[in-house]
């Protein structure tokens, strides 16, 4: 059989994202966006929020601000959260442009766009884009 001749069947469950941010409006904003593309969404506003959900539920992507309340730094969380669910992609996001999410994922320089975070998620994941 050839590669040509296998059909690939669009993955039917969503992928479920978690958005790790302590400023509520932006952490909404992001969300509303998220799900408008078609994605199921998780909110979390500190660091044990992150880790409780990533606890509970299966992530496919973690979008999480570098400047999250709580014991945790946001990148020391990411690096938690990263560890208990492997494979999770992760977003980094932070109004330090020169920090460096130390090979967690993409650095996204706040304040950005909500499109630009959809479209980030959607080539990481590889997630198509709605019809």
């Amino acid at each position: 059989m050839s590669a040509a001749s296998v059909t690939v069947l669009p993955r039917r469950t969503p992928p479920t994202i978690l958005v790790a941010e302590n400023d509520v409006r932006v952490r909404c904003l992001v969300s509303d966006e998220l799900r408008g593309a078609g994605f199921r969404v998780l909110e979390a506003g500190s660091a044990q929020e992150t880790l409780t959900v990533v606890d509970a539920v299966r992530v496919d992507l973690l979008f999480i601000a570098l400047d999250l309340p709580g014991a945790q730094s946001g990148l020391e969380t990411a690096h938690l959260a990263g560890a208990r669910q492997k494979p999770m992609r992760i977003i980094v996001t932070s109004e330090d442009g020169g920090v460096d999410p130390g090979g967690l994922g993409p650095l996204v320089r706040k304040p950005y766009p909500a499109s630009q975070v959809v479209g980030l998620v959607m080539r990481s994941l590889n997630w198509p884009e709605p019809p």
